[in-house]
């Protein structure tokens, strides 16, 4: 059955960056509950869905500052898992210094455990044009990863 935690795997980072150059993140956030999810079975016998979920979290940054955000996401798993993912998920993420969007693929490491790559697309602010990658590391409720802005 499909879980909703394809989608809290990777709620993702960051918020509040200055810097013009590159800079490295870790972070760390929450899923709100419940999840909307829906999910079918293939002809294959093999579960497949999609969920949403929003949370918040914090993004420690590699000069020591700490900055908070919060994210809302949508995850679709990839039938018939024959994929490099067996899940793609969109992100987006509202800081006080700008938005941005967070693109993964993810597969599951555990029945509730995601691991996941991705990439970030400024949108406004101080993200305005800028790119980034990131990796994320979800289980249940919760996900944590590293960065970085270029």
């Amino acid at each position: 059955m499909f879980r909703g935690t394809i989608v809290l795997a990777a709620v993702m980072a960051a918020a509040s960056t200055t810097a013009a150059s590159a800079q490295s993140f870790t972070y760390q956030s929450q899923a709100e509950a419940p999840a909307m999810s829906v999910s079918s079975t293939g002809p294959d016998g093999k579960a497949y869905g999609a969920a949403a979920v929003s949370g918040v979290g914090e993004t420690s940054w590699a000069d020591g500052k700490k900055s908070k955000y919060s994210y809302k996401c949508i995850s679709m798993s990839q039938p018939p898992r024959d994929a490099v993912f067996m899940s793609h998920m969109m992100c987006e993420v509202a800081a006080p210094d700008g938005a941005f969007i967070a693109t993964f693929g993810c597969n599951a490491l555990a029945a509730d455990e995601m691991g996941c790559v991705g990439g970030l697309a400024g949108k406004s602010g101080a993200y305005s044009g800028r790119r980034g990658s990131l990796t994320s590391h979800g289980k249940a409720n919760k996900s944590s990863g590293t960065g970085s802005w270029y």
